[in-house]
Order: C-alpha cells, then sequence, then structure tokens
C-alpha cells in the first residue's frame, strides 16, 4: 500500500498539480509584496482600519461591511486617486503638506472624510490583553491641519471626568471619555465650515468644508460648485475621532451616528468606501511588483501567466506514443538457448556438451546427405563421394577434447562441414 500512495503522488497528474501550486504561490507571494501584504503586523495599537485598539477603527470597517457596504483597507499609494469615499486617519505627527496636497487633488475625484488623530497610545501589556489593544495616555493640546487653503486648529477641550455631550442628524448622545474632547476651535472656522455634529456648546464636532458658503442646510448630499464653475466633492472632517474609533461606536447610537456620517460623506458615489492605511506607515511603495499587477501592465502579466501555463500543459504532453520498456528475458528459442548456454558456461561443465552436440551434429548432416543417421558406414562414403572431411574423424576429436578452447575448436570444425553439404 505504500508504494501505490507513493508512486501516486509522483505521478504525472500529481507532479503537474505540485509545481502548478508552487507557481500558484510564487505569484501569490510576488503580489502580497508589491501590494505591502508584508510590510508587518497592521494591528500595531495605532488609530486606523486595522487596529483593534480603542483607538482603532476596524470596528467601523467591519459594522460597514455588516452594513452592506464595500470596504478597501488600502496599502497602495496609488488608491489615494481612486474615486469613491476615501477616509484618511493621518497620525499627528504628518506632514501638514502631505495632507493638504492629498486633500485638494482629491477635490475633482471623489469625496474624501478626515478623521483627526487624538489619542497618545501605548500596547497594552497586562496578562490576557490581546494583540492589538492599547492604554491610552492622553490627547495632545492642538492639532492643525489646511484644508482649501484654510487653517483648521483642532482644540482639546478638558473635561474634568465628566462626559461631552453631542447632537447631530436627529439624534444625541455622549462621548466615551470623560478626560478630553477634540473639537474645531478658531472664531474664522464658523465661516468655512457646516457643522454635523456639535458639542453642549455648539462647537463642530464633525463638519463639512464649506466651499464659499454654498453647503446649505439640508443639501448637503450633493457636490458643491466653487465661484469658478468647477465641480468637486465634498470634505468631512471628523474633529473627534471617539465618535467612529472602536471605543466610541461600542455604544449603539454613536455606531448608527457613523454609518449616517460614512452615508453624507459617500455623496452618493459608488464603489467601495476606501480606508487609507498608508498615511500611517503600512503602504506599499510603488515598484516592478506593484505596477505588475496594475492597469496597464496587468494585461501582460496575465499573459505571460497563460503562455507559462501554456508551456507547463505541453511540458507534459508526450511527442508520440510510450516506448514500452524491453522485458528483461526475451521470448523464443534464441533466447533460450542463449540462457541455456550462459548456464553451462557458469558451470563449467562445458564437457556434458560433447555427446548431445556430437549426435545433433551427426543427424543434421545425415539429413543433408539424405541418409539415416544411424548408419555411420554410408555417411563417410557419401562424404568421400563428395570429396568431403571424415565425419566420424570430427566426432572423435569432439570427443577427445578438454579444455574450452579445444571444445569450440572441434565444435566449429563439425559446423564447417555442415555447411559445405
Amino acid at each position: 500500500m505504500a508504494g501505490a500512495t507513493n508512486s501516486g503522488a509522483f505521478s504525472k497528474r500529481g507532479t503537474f498539480v505540485l509545481v502548478l501550486f508552487a507557481i500558484l504561490a510564487f505569484v501569490a507571494f510576488l503580489y502580497l509584496v508589491g501590494q505591502g501584504g508584508l510590510s508587518g503586523n497592521a494591528n500595531n495599537g495605532r488609530a486606523h482600519a486595522a487596529s483593534t485598539g480603542l483607538n482603532g477603527f476596524a470596528g467601523l470597517t467591519r459594522l460597514l461591511e455588516a452594513d452592506g457596504s464595500g470596504v478597501v483597507r488600502s496599502r497602495n499609494s496609488a488608491a489615494l486617486d481612486d474615486p469613491g469615499l476615501l477616509i484618511l486617519t493621518p497620525p499627528s505627527e504628518i506632514d501638514p503638506e502631505e495632507l493638504t496636497e492629498i486633500v485638494d487633488r482629491r477635490r475633482t475625484i471623489g469625496p474624501t472624510m478626515i478623521i483627526a488623530p487624538k489619542w497618545l497610545a501605548m500596547p497594552a501589556g497586562q496578562r490576557g490583553a490581546k494583540p492589538g489593544w492599547v492604554h491610552l495616555l492622553g490627547a495632545p493640546a492642538e492639532w492643525t491641519a489646511t484644508i482649501d487653503g484654510r487653517e483648521l486648529t483642532l482644540v482639546r477641550r478638558d473635561l474634568a471626568g465628566r462626559k461631552a455631550q453631542w447632537t447631530g442628524l436627529g439624534a444625541e448622545g455622549t462621548l466615551p471619555s470623560d478626560r478630553a474632547l477634540l473639537t474645531v476651535g478658531g472664531d474664522t472656522a464658523d465661516e468655512f465650515l457646516a457643522p454635523l455634529v456639535v458639542d453642549d456648546k455648539d462647537r463642530p464636532l464633525v463638519a463639512y468644508i464649506a466651499d464659499d458658503g454654498s453647503y446649505l442646510d439640508g443639501d448637503l448630499y450633493l457636490d458643491p460648485e466653487r465661484s469658478d464653475g468647477q465641480s468637486v466633492f465634498g470634505v468631512m472632517l471628523v474633529a473627534e475621532p471617539d465618535l467612529l474609533n472602536n471605543w466610541g461606536i461600542a455604544d449603539e447610537k454613536r455606531a448608527m451616528l457613523a454609518l449616517d456620517l460614512v452615508r453624507i460623506a459617500r455623496q452618493g458615489s459608488e464603489g467601495p468606501v476606501r480606508f487609507d492605511l498608508t498615511l500611517n506607515g503600512l503602504g506599499a511603495s510603488r515598484n516592478l511588483l506593484t505596477l505588475a499587477f496594475e492597469p496597464p501592465f496587468l494585461a501582460a502579466t496575465l499573459t505571460l501567466l497563460i503562455a507559462l501555463a501554456i508551456a507547463l500543459w505541453r511540458g507534459f504532453a508526450r511527442f508520440g506514443p510510450a516506448l514500452r520498456p524491453a522485458p528483461a528475458i526475451q521470448p523464443g528459442k534464441s533466447q533460450l538457448i542463449a540462457n541455456g548456454a550462459q548456464v553451462i558456461a557458469r558451470s563449467r561443465r562445458l564437457r556434458l556438451l560433447r555427446e548431445p552436440y556430437g549426435a545433433l551434429m551427426r543427424a543434421r548432416i545425415a539429413r543433408k546427405l539424405g541418409l539415416k543417421d544411424g548408419d555411420s558406414d554410408a555417411i563417410e562414403a557419401a562424404l568421400a563421394a563428395r570429396n568431403a572431411p571424415s565425419l566420424e574423424h570430427r566426432l572423435q576429436t569432439l570427443r577427445a577434447a578438454r579444455q574450452r578452447g579445444e571444445l569450440l575448436r572441434a565444435a566449429r570444425s563439425l559446423r564447417d562441414l555442415e555447411r559445405t553439404l
């Protein structure tokens, strides 16, 4: 049974399956490398869509998926220019000019939601803590972003043990933290922000960039129109991330608010909701492997893979009918005679062939002369009439032979006599 199993594993079909699996695994490895899939553990306790800590947004991605929305966790910086809603979760140390460039570029590509950074966190080290869990250490005093040439400053408000209230989109509730609250600060913010969610002092917690005042109440689902007549997509700023992070959506009211905010931010656009991870250090740089799996080079990659599959298939096909292996022992009288001769030669019993071979040659010579092999005188007379050598003399030479060489010479002389007749 073991031998049958091994031969089946390395049969033609088994070998083909193993080689095909190796090729597919190698292609998958190249794709993961190109897409940043091997860039380390994404659940690292930072505030992004792959994090399961209190400050992360993995819960929001799962909530959207459960609600029927497509979700993409993007590690490719090229996806920043894809249409559809893009959700950015920049870290507090991000270069402001980089964020500004991304948002400005997307105004004519698709809607954007910016979730501001808040908590400073460190991994939870106590026993029983799961990967990604964190301790929240505190919030920075402020964070600044520039959008459409306007500087927005988010200010920390100390809560001193009380939970802040929020109101917006026909709902209200409290925030999970009693330590700090982030709101948009500055009097000038009221001029170009359309608040969606505010705190108990009417300070914006979530707002739209108003674009020259074209955002009106009840008209936030539509693309705003700039004064230059160019249609642009909206930018939603979430100043207080505790409304949407894992800690926040643990509450049903805040979870429903998160779904409403994402629905409004999409502005009716189709396609999946894309969470960017590149700003959080989890992206993949553009390289040859990345380009190989992107249009227009994807077509060339698929063509090469198909050609490789065809070459592999042809490599396993025969050019003609299979050659049958020769049997170890050939059938027939000749092989039987040869085998018998080998046995006698190995046993060194050639002398045993003297009498049988002599009788055989007497019978064959008599048959050629048309005589009976028992009539020696008649055979000798017939040979003398043909001027042929004496048979009896050669038979006596064969009987007297002792060495292998003598036997062979005597047998050969009888054979030569037969051929002369």
